[in-house]
């Protein structure tokens, strides 16, 4: 007899947690904010959002680091994949030296944070957890 297969969590406990992470970590003197393209929505929306010029596979998170330059953060299931559009802009962003991540799980937003702030030579402000001193 199989074990029963356990859901996995819905992508957005994931945005939800990455969002209250970095209310905590990130400086406060520079911008981020949640892209909200993802959720289902009705045709009608759909279609407004699209004229008013929303385009397919931005992703989930946009910051600005400290030398003007934008960052975007992509957050996927634990087996989930970029789509084509999300291939296509992440592709274009690097191109032009910003920087782009995907990230699976919070532990994988914290270190990404924790890369792109260290190049700069800052650190986040908090950490998921208190870790001990080994």
């Amino acid at each position: 007899m199989r074990a029963p297969v356990r859901p996995q969590p819905k992508e957005i406990s994931l945005h939800m947690s990455t969002a209250a992470y970095l209310r905590r970590a990130w400086p406060e003197h520079l911008p981020w904010t949640h892209f909200p393209a993802g959720e289902k929505r009705d045709a009608r929306t759909g279609g407004k959002l699209k004229a008013m010029g929303l385009a397919p596979g931005w992703s989930d998170f946009l910051f600005i680091l400290p030398n003007g330059q934008a960052a975007f953060l992509e957050l996927k299931r634990p087996s989930g994949g970029l789509s084509t559009a999300q291939e296509d802009f992440r592709d274009k962003v690097v191109a032009l030296r910003c920087g782009h991540a995907t990230a699976r799980s919070l532990d994988e937003v914290e270190q990404v944070i924790t890369r792109w702030l260290a190049a700069f030579g800052l650190q986040p402000r908090a950490t998921l957890i208190q870790r001990r001193a080994a």
